[in-house]
């Protein structure tokens, strides 16, 4: 008989489609403040680029702190201290996100490419 042989057990099984939908959420985002951005720039009167470069700015720092931030198990919906986990940063890469963020706003804010 032919047994079925169980999944594959491993630190980096998973690994390539995490680091896959990363990169789409990063991209949504990246298009998606940059796009916002871009409209800000536009219907305020100043540069496409220059908006489109403080919105990375501002929304890459902002990630980037949030993403730092120790939880110290502080429940935002509940109001209450849960369950104590060690104080640091969080376990979400949502910081990196922010890096992302920030690069690609110096890299606008440079080139002027718009």
């Amino acid at each position: 008989m032919n047994e079925p042989t169980p999944p594959e057990v491993g630190r980096w099984v998973g690994m390539g489609e995490a680091l896959g939908r990363l990169a789409l959420g990063t991209v949504a985002a990246a298009v998606a403040v940059g796009l916002l951005g871009a409209i800000v720039a536009w219907a305020s009167g100043h540069t496409v680029a220059g908006g489109i470069a403080g919105a990375y700015y501002v929304v890459g720092c902002l990630l980037f702190l949030v993403g730092m931030f120790p939880s110290g198990g502080f429940s935002m919906f509940r109001g209450t201290i849960t369950r104590r986990r060690p104080t640091g940063a969080r376990q979400e890469p949502i910081f990196l996100v922010g890096l992302v963020l920030v690069g690609l706003g110096v890299v606008v804010d440079l080139a002027r490419p718009f």
